[in-house]
């Protein structure tokens, strides 16, 4: 089997997903095509994209982070109230506490081996409250709007947002599968007893998970804030359930182990095109969301029909009995 069979067969449910979104989307809207509708589906890479990607590295690990739209909107405002730095200072910044933030969470749960569930739950209502306190409860604004004209420029149908959402989903990509750490943070989300006694060492792996989280979800605030050229304290709200869908989408597992960046990218590309393709018609924001829970419910349930089918033929080729093999010793006496 060469390679592009090989993709296809792995990825071949989010492929054929993605392609039926993009078809009916450019059915009912006639307008979402070409160019326009490749750039209005890569536009909405930020912030979800990011923060998906962040997101998707505690899954694979097997934990949780319920932060990382809180880490986004503190981020955001950290780096709208830094403008006067100017545009990467400030950004590199949030991001930097982003990642520091991240870090502190993901000592702490491993340190004492709380549910990332329960621990993050906690941090997403603090760190809430800290951007309330941040901003004073109020929406901050850039003090130079010119800062987030540079975010704007088009490369083609690409902008410095989506170009970098593309980035930070290929260095991931390739930091799981290329590199030690990253295989490490796989392996204890797939099997973490067995990882742990081959030597991984389990609170680093964890803490560094965490850390790529907050600084993606930070990095995804920041980004988003200055092309609105305002933070809100309130912002960002409903990017974790969005990102969540469009992981689960991809096909990474909540239970860990399974999954990568590829995953996510198909995630994304098919949330994107379908939001950016209800858009296109004038659909309200809450009923694209609508449409987005279904289609993740119906893709849910193709996986599990998918693998209650391969479980039953691998059952059915055990139970198959084998052809009885002749010794050679007994077919010479036999002839």
């Amino acid at each position: 089997m060469n390679a592009a069979r090989e993709f296809f067969f792995k990825y071949a449910l989010q492929i054929v997903v993605l392609v039926l979104v993009v078809g009916i989307m450019a059915v009912i809207s006639p307008s979402f095509r070409g160019e326009a509708a490749l750039f209005s589906s890569l536009e909405r890479l930020i912030p979800l994209g990011v923060i998906a990607a962040g997101l998707a590295v505690t899954m694979i690990a097997g934990e949780f982070d319920l932060s990382v739209a809180s880490m986004a909107a503190f981020a955001g405002a950290i780096a709208v109230q830094l403008g006067g730095l100017g545009l990467i200072p400030s950004i590199l910044v949030a991001t930097l506490v982003g990642v520091l933030l991240g870090s502190v969470q993901g000592w702490v749960i491993a340190r004492l081996g709380i549910s990332s569930l329960v621990f993050t739950v906690g941090t997403l209502i603090l760190l809430r409250g800290a951007t309330w306190l941040a901003t004073d409860g109020v929406p901050v604004t850039l003090s130079d709007y010119n800062l987030s004209d540079s975010l704007m420029t088009r490369i083609g149908v690409f902008t410095p947002l989506s170009l970098t959402t593309i980035a930070v989903l290929a260095v991931l990509g390739i930091f799981l599968a290329r590199t030690r750490w990253g295989r490490e943070i796989s392996s204890i989300g797939g099997a973490r007893q067995e990882a742990v006694a081959s030597g991984v060492k389990l609170k680093s792996r964890l803490v560094l998970a965490f850390a790529i989280s907050g600084g993606c979800g930070a990095l995804a605030g920041a980004l988003s804030s200055f092309r609105g050229g305002s933070a809100t304290p309130d912002g960002l709200a409903n990017m974790l359930l969005l990102a969540l869908a469009a992981v689960l989408i991809g096909g990474v597992s909540l239970t860990g182990g399974r999954g990568g960046m590829i995953n996510v990218a198909f995630g994304i590309a098919i949330t994107a095109v379908l939001a950016a393709g209800m858009s296109s018609i004038g659909v309200k924001a809450f009923v694209t969301e609508l449409f987005t829970g279904v289609l993740l419910l119906v893709v849910i349930l193709l996986e599990f029909v998918i693998a209650r089918v391969v479980a039953h033929k691998a059952a059915l080729r055990r139970r198959q009995p084998h052809p009885a093999v002749i010794p050679a010793d007994m077919v010479k006496v036999m002839a």
